[in-house]
């Protein structure tokens, strides 16, 4: 009986351990030109390479600087002038999960399966959320994401976070393996998102807060005139283009204007 009660406790003890979370690596591998962190609420201070990030912490760039930051097997370049804040750096035995923000500005992330582990990568914005898996791709704080490979599931952006004090992972697991163009977005972020797959772009609307399809985007391409920021938001989302009517002129026919009087002039042998 005391044997049987020691494995079951050893068994709990063991259940317990890999659900439990712990901090993420995640650290400066580069920067160029000024390039400042802040923890919390504390004084801004230089970064350098090898400076360990931890959840709260902002990273910003300045003109004509970058920096390149590593989270576990995850590398993120940020651009200039921009400005990131680690949201949540988490792990267990079967997960790994990392919630960006971007206050401003353009980030490059390089997202690698960890082996043996799920991966939950999302980057939030005001315009946008982008969740991956697997993925590389660009992000921008007014809602453009640009796919390189894999898939982006994007959603809405969201306020600027108050960091919670726990490190608990998010109740939803994402499905193992890389994601694909045939891979649906819920298993990505856990809810129908518009899908944005390995050379595809998004755009969000900066008036409405639409966000574009990566089919809009190429009808923008054949159709410059299509969806230009003119038209309304219903015809917006049916991809209505409000661009100017083409009419022919009938050459025998000329109308002048002065003030509000209106003269039509008929050239010719009309009957």
């Amino acid at each position: 009986m005391k044997k049987f009660a020691k494995l079951f406790t050893a068994a709990i003890v063991l259940a317990a351990a890999s659900f439990s979370a712990w901090a993420l690596d995640a650290r400066i591998v580069s920067v160029n030109g000024k390039v400042e962190i802040q923890n919390g609420g504390s004084a801004w201070k230089a970064a350098k390479s090898g400076d360990v990030l931890k959840k709260g912490t902002t990273i910003s760039t300045g003109f004509k600087s970058s920096a390149t930051i590593k989270i576990d097997d995850t590398v993120v370049k940020l651009d200039s002038m921009t400005r990131v804040t680690i949201e949540k750096l988490a792990s267990n035995s079967s997960k790994t999960q990392s919630d960006l923000y971007l206050n401003n500005g353009k980030v490059t992330a390089d997202v690698k399966k960890t082996a043996g582990k799920k991966v939950d990568f999302k980057v939030s914005s005001a315009a946008s959320t982008a969740s991956v898996r697997g993925t590389s791709f660009t992000f921008y704080a007014n809602g453009t994401i640009k796919t390189t490979s894999g898939l982006v599931s994007k959603g809405p952006g969201k306020k600027v976070p108050q960091i919670a004090v726990s490190d608990e992972a998010d109740e939803f697991i994402p499905e193992d393996g890389e994601s694909n163009a045939l891979t649906e977005t819920k298993d990505v972020s856990g809810a129908r998102e518009i899908p944005v797959s390995e050379g595809q772009t998004s755009t969000t609307d900066q008036l409405s807060g639409i966000h574009s399809s990566p089919q809009e985007e190429n009808s923008r391409k054949r159709n410059p005139d299509f969806g230009h920021g003119t038209e309304s938001i219903s015809e917006r989302e049916h991809g209505t283009s409000l661009a100017p009517e083409k009419t022919t002129e009938d050459p025998a026919q000329k109308t002048t204007k002065d003030g509000t009087l209106e003269i039509n002039i008929r050239i010719g042998n009309g009957e």
